[in-house]
């Protein structure tokens, strides 16, 4: 897989064709896919394979999605899915990403300790799926580790990882780095190297030019120097540029699998309606067949009318009133600085307790929302949490890590799903698919 993906991908389609595989089977042939997708550069193809909300995706896809996101400088969704709690594979990864963010931020002076736990983790869980965001720490820690506080992990990994010319590579590079160049020489001279001139994984070839531009440069050998400049710099451009279209695709991916989703609920809706049509349909004949039976009845109404009519002459008939126009400005006036509070994100607000709190009564209160907001009570205070909700979103960053059962209660919904599903039908996004999009923005 790692050195001829290409060759993986072959063996994977022909499993696909000529075995019978179960659901497990299928899901691991899928991972294997998108790996070899993602190391041949083929990042397109990769993407629209992992284009699906999180929750939608096996733990080990996940965090392979998370991977390759973070290898196209994209932030991906902080998960909150507890089924992971328990799966160690998921743990290293969201660990590992936690410690790169920090180190890349400057945020931590001794990393020893956060090393020193993913190693111990590591050392009982999938090498394979850990891979990637492990591979991404080492190279970070070649250029950000002065006081080589990080040589023991790089070590352990090249142990753990003793046939991935890879973690040989970065730990190659860490040795130079630290002139430490004849231990190098020995990890260079081990490398296949006639098997990385010709592999097909893309990023696999780049480190090992960079590898070689770096000794070379030690060593002040400049012809071979500028030799495997050239070879990097032209692996380089050809990463560059489909990470560069592959990034721009990536929303347009989302707004894809957005468009398909709403046609499938179009699709849906479309047989719900012809279901209430044809019902309708049938309780009409059946009105019309009763019809018949009621004309007798007709006459009787018809005397109960005009008995009706005799006695409003005898006492006048109470006649609905609607809201006065003064009262209706001060209730408007009072439901604007209702507005600008955050009392409805009580979840216990209801018509009557508003009506109470607003000094007027439920008809009155009822009949003002639907006159001038165009919606029924529950429409409105929903759409009042949501606003509440973006308006934090957008101000505030630190709600952008904030779990989506939290943004539900902190906006007064008494569950995720109705949250979730309020806010998509008024932004036309997930919370998680628009708080990637804010995350996008300020980038």
């Amino acid at each position: 897989m790692i050195m001829t993906p290409d060759k993986a991908m072959d063996v994977i389609d022909f499993l696909e064709k000529n075995f019978p595989l179960n659901d497990d089977e299928k899901e691991k042939l899928e991972y294997l896919k998108i790996k070899s997708l993602f190391f041949q550069n083929r990042l397109t193809e990769a993407l629209k394979k992992i284009a699906k909300d999180d929750d939608e995706l096996p733990e080990n896809i996940l965090i392979l999605k998370q991977s390759i996101l973070y290898s196209l400088k994209i932030k991906a969704d902080e998960n909150d899915r507890i089924s992971y709690n328990n799966n160690k594979d998921y743990i290293l990864s969201a660990k590992t990403m936690q410690l790169l963010r920090l180190v890349e931020d400057n945020k931590i002076k001794n990393p020893a300790p956060q090393l020193a736990e993913i190693l111990k983790i590591a050392r009982s869980s999938n090498l394979f799926v850990a891979r990637e965001n492990l591979l991404y720490l080492c190279y970070l820690f070649v250029n950000n580790d002065p006081n080589s506080s990080a040589g023991f992990f790089l070590e352990e990994l090249m142990t753990l990882y003793k046939n991935d010319p890879d973690f040989a590579i970065v730990y190659a590079n860490y040795l130079i780095k630290h002139n430490r160049t004849n231990d190098a020489v020995q990890i260079i001279n081990s490398l296949p190297t006639e098997g990385l001139e010709q592999t097909t994984n893309v990023y696999l070839k780049h480190n090992f030019y960079d590898l070689l531009v770096n000794y070379y440069s030690k060593i002040n050998d400049f012809d071979r120097y500028n030799e495997n400049l050239v070879k990097k710099d032209q692996t380089f451009q050809i990463i560059d540029k489909t990470q560069l279209s592959a990034k721009n695709k990536w929303f347009n991916i989302f707004e894809e699998n957005l468009k398909n989703e709403n046609i499938s609920q179009s699709e849906k809706l479309g047989n719900v309606l012809w279901i209430i049509i044809l019902g309708g349909s049938l309780i009409l004949v059946l009105v019309l067949l009763r019809s018949r039976q009621t004309n007798i009845q007709i006459k009787m109404y018809e005397d109960f009318i005009s008995k009706i009519d005799l006695i409003k002459d005898k006492k006048p008939q109470q006649i609905q009133q609607g809201i006065p126009e003064k009262t209706e400005n001060i209730l408007l006036k009072k439901l604007e600085d209702f507005e600008k509070t955050d009392a409805f994100t009580d979840p216990g607000i209801s018509l009557q307790s508003l009506a109470k709190k607003l000094e007027t009564n439920t008809k009155y209160l009822s009949e003002t929302i639907n006159n001038h907001k165009q919606k029924n009570f529950n429409t409105y205070i929903n759409e009042l949490r949501v606003n509440y909700i973006i308006d934090k979103l957008k101000e505030k960053p630190l709600y952008r890590k904030y779990k989506i059962k939290y943004l539900a209660e902190e906006s007064g919904f008494t569950t995720h799903s109705a949250f979730a599903a309020v806010f998509k039908s008024l932004t036309g996004l997930s919370p998680i698919n628009y708080i990637q999009l804010l995350k996008e923005k300020d980038e």
